[in-house]
């Protein structure tokens, strides 16, 4: 079950598994609730939902892996050898991809657990 809290003018402004003040339970198909999660076909597939939204959870992973390093929370060689793979690739293939969009400033000054060879670890 869901619970929603809504603003003065009725729409859900929030949503949690857990009961809050001023929260109404809520069904997940409701038309209100699918349109604040901003799913708003009436043939919403939660199946395809998730395999679309695969690719975007992946880069938030990838940042979020990112920003771990960068606060020395997790070390990259701390991962298996196939995750450093394949997050090596993906970072550089990305790095290529944002190269290619002019987002060259970006892509120098963001956090990476990929260094320079200069760089003291």
């Amino acid at each position: 079950m869901l619970y929603a809290i809504r603003n003065e003018e009725g729409r859900i402004v929030s949503l949690s598994e857990t009961v809050q003040p001023n929260a109404e339970p809520v069904d997940i198909k409701n038309r209100e609730v699918l349109e604040f999660l901003s799913i708003n076909d009436e043939e919403f597939s939660a199946e395809e939902f998730l395999e679309q939204s695969d690719t975007s959870v992946a880069r938030i992973l990838e940042d979020l892996i990112d920003v771990l390093i960068g606060k020395n929370l997790l070390m990259f060689t701390d991962l298996p050898a196939p995750a450093q793979k394949k997050l090596l690739s993906r970072k550089l293939a990305r790095n290529m991809n944002k190269q290619g969009d002019g987002n060259e400033e970006e892509s120098s000054t963001s956090h990476s657990f990929l260094i320079e060879d200069d760089e003291i670890l």
